[in-house]
């Protein structure tokens, strides 16, 4: 143990200071008046005012666009050691590099390290709140984001921003062929008064988007609203609330919602998705108007009255989305009858989704149903 005895400083009144002894055991360095410092304590200094460059923490996964290395270090572009991230798949993220991020760190399962860094173009982040400490012009800290304010500090609110991208996960998107529905549900408000000239004769309907696991419903519902919703009293459900467009949209391509089957789908689906309900049913829409638009619509119409394979259809899926699309579609028949197709999806779902990277990343369906007759509109 070093004893350090203390000194008057003459040119401060009641002031100490340190007096270190005169063998030293640590070394030196020499300062411009000739004073000799220990090099530790100059270490220790230097430790303790600059402060170290951190990670920028956050939150959610990244979902990889991009074939890109991943790499141990930002600088070391070369030292992936043959790790890449595949397009499709999701990985948990650690941080970012700084605010106005360049690069992602994320966690990649079975790497060595497994804490690698990947460029901010190479993937879609669907993010929790950022962790990082917000700091003023003085700086000190101001407040954590999601967080009380330090004391003392003026507090700010902002409008929280409305999400625009469904929580990442696995998905399904079930499509009616409504001809066959409505051939067994010939009551609903929504099958009697269906014609062939009616545009949803020919192209197929949403029925909902369904995150999965299946068990991952109602979340946040009211207990007596569940119920109602599981006695099928649609019509005593809360009404969506959607903009004047997209209730115009889903009118045309959700023939069911004129039994309620909108509000089913939000309170029962839709409430787990991690978006509002305009949002959730306008990203439906666009996935299934990417069928609609595909050879899959016309394979459909150009078969009515004729049987279709569920080989036919899956190789219908590979040409329009791309190898493998086909074996993450299965078959619902009823009657004989091609009643749904179910989409098997994973990622994270945004205004930009394609389908193709969407099913290509999901897990395989087995096809249930070998194929069926794809119904006509009117009732035999």
């Amino acid at each position: 143990m070093i004893l350090v005895r203390e000194r008057r400083d003459p040119t401060q009144r009641g002031r100490s200071v340190p007096q270190l002894p005169r063998a030293w055991p640590w070394p030196t360095l020499g300062s411009a008046r000739g004073r000799r410092v220990p090099a530790l304590l100059v270490l220790c200094t230097l430790a303790w005012g600059i402060p170290a460059r951190a990670t920028v923490p956050v939150e959610g996964e990244l979902v990889a666009t991009r074939d890109c290395p991943a790499t141990v270090s930002i600088k070391q572009r070369d030292a992936a050691g043959g790790v890449r991230l595949e397009p499709g798949r999701g990985y948990r993220l650690l941080g970012k590099n700084k605010a106005d991020a360049t690069h992602y760190q994320v966690v990649i399962e079975g790497a060595r390290p497994a804490e690698r860094w990947v460029e901010v173009g190479c993937g879609t982040w669907s993010g929790a709140q950022v962790t990082e400490q917000d700091t003023g012009s003085d700086g000190q800290a101001g407040s954590v984001r999601g967080m009380p304010p330090v004391q003392g500090t003026p507090a700010t609110t902002e409008p929280a921003a409305r999400p625009v991208r469904s929580r990442p996960g696995a998905f399904v998107l079930a499509l009616s062929w409504q001809p066959a529905f409505c051939e067994v549900n010939r009551r609903k408000a929504e099958c009697r008064d269906q014609t062939p000239q009616r545009p949803d004769a020919s192209r197929f309907s949403l029925h909902g988007l369904w995150p999965q696991p299946r068990e991952n419903a109602y979340c946040g519902v009211d207990g007596r609203i569940r119920r109602q919703d599981q006695e099928g009293d649609w019509s005593a459900l809360p009404v969506p609330d959607l903009r004047p467009a997209t209730r115009e949209r889903l009118a045309a391509l959700m023939p069911g919602s004129r039994s309620g089957l909108d509000r089913h789908e939000w309170i029962s689906h839709g409430t787990c998705y991690g978006t509002d309900a305009d949002t959730y049913f306008s990203q439906a829409l666009a996935l299934l108007e990417q069928v609609n638009a595909s050879p899959i619509r016309t394979l459909f119409a150009d078969n009515r009255g004729r049987h279709l394979s569920s080989n036919q259809i899956r190789a219908a899926f590979d040409a329009a989305f791309g190898r493998g699309a086909g074996e993450r579609v299965r078959l619902v028949c009823d009657e004989g009858m091609i009643n749904e197709l179910r989409l098997s999806l994973k990622g994270v779902i945004s205004e930009e989704s394609h389908l193709g990277p969407l099913m290509q990343a999901a897990v395989p369906l087995s096809p249930r149903c070998r194929g069926g007759r794809v119904d006509e509109a009117g009732f035999e």
